[in-house]
């Protein structure tokens, strides 16, 4: 199997949560001792709305979860 951005992704979070913390952490001082630019504003914007539709999204089906749970009940 190639090592993709998405296939890291899947096996980041098949971990428990103790070693995506340690995961993560590692990430993070290594991303902030590459030479890249800031990001824009745009990109930031961009970034800000996927996680707005992923976090709605979420929402949704949380209340469908529990729409399903009131009506079995």
């Amino acid at each position: 199997m190639q090592a993709t951005p998405q296939n890291i992704l899947e096996a980041f979070n098949q971990l428990p949560e103790i070693e995506k913390h340690v995961i993560a952490s590692e990430i993070i001082k290594q991303v902030a001792l590459l030479d890249i630019p800031p990001l824009t504003d745009a990109a930031l914007t961009e970034i800000a709305d996927a996680l707005f539709v992923e976090h709605d999204k979420m929402e949704a089906e949380d209340a469908q979860t529990k729409s399903r749970g009131s009506l079995a009940g």
